[in-house]
């Protein structure tokens, strides 16, 4: 479909949108408070504009688009709240609590808790957790090795251990969402993304206009 979408094939750009937008729509469900739609479409756009030049693997392209879209969004709420986007986490650049009802204290938990982390922390374990990413399709998602990766994603999910324990004051919930935290991060999967993770970008003309 990538190959017939270069060739001008807008028919196959729509499928690439049905099969992949309800992941893109994942990306920035737990992390954008306001206009996540308005970010699933940025990336598309801008993956119609850069489609001649994919050179990994094409879920490891859209998650790094999706990635660099919300850098720059970021970059912007952190200068209006003159915070480092780098070391910050969502909670504190686009405050309030998520905007997932999760139907248990441990989603709520558990969701709450990435939010909290510095936001490249976010972001690996939500592409591990919610799409079943490994190390090595993440290093090439944010670069450099899979070793790197794998080192990161293990700091992660300690730190993700800390701050639930500081989010909740009832041992028995940090408890209970830690000793089956991959169950329920599966079960938010489920409540993610929508069906097609909204509508697609108009891709007649093979363009943004």
């Amino acid at each position: 479909m990538l190959e017939a979408w270069r060739g001008g094939d807008d028919r196959a750009g729509e499928l690439l949108f049905n099969r992949h937008g309800a992941a893109i729509a994942r990306f920035f469900e737990n992390k954008v408070r306001v206009g996540a739609e308005d970010l699933v479409q940025a990336t598309f756009l801008a993956m119609i504009e850069k489609r001649e030049v994919v050179t990994i693997d094409f879920r490891a392209y859209m998650f790094a688009i999706a990635r660099n879209v919300l850098r720059s969004h970021v970059r912007r709420l952190a200068r209006d709240r003159g915070v480092d986007p780098d070391v910050s986490s969502m909670a504190t650049m686009d405050p309030g609590p998520s905007t997932l009802a999760g139907q248990r204290r441990e989603h709520r938990l558990l969701l709450e808790g990435l939010r909290h982390l510095p936001l490249d922390s976010q972001v690996l374990l939500e592409l591990h957790y919610w799409e079943g990413l490994d190390a090595g399709t993440i290093a090439k998602i944010t670069g450099g090795q899979a070793s790197s990766a794998r080192q990161r994603l293990t700091r992660a999910r300690r730190k993700l251990d800390e701050v639930m324990a500081q989010l909740t004051a009832t041992p028995e919930l940090l408890a209970t969402t830690l000793q089956d935290l991959e169950g329920w991060a599966a079960q938010i999967r489920g409540m993610l993304g929508g069906e097609k993770g909204g509508s697609g970008p108009d891709l007649e003309g093979g363009g943004p206009a």
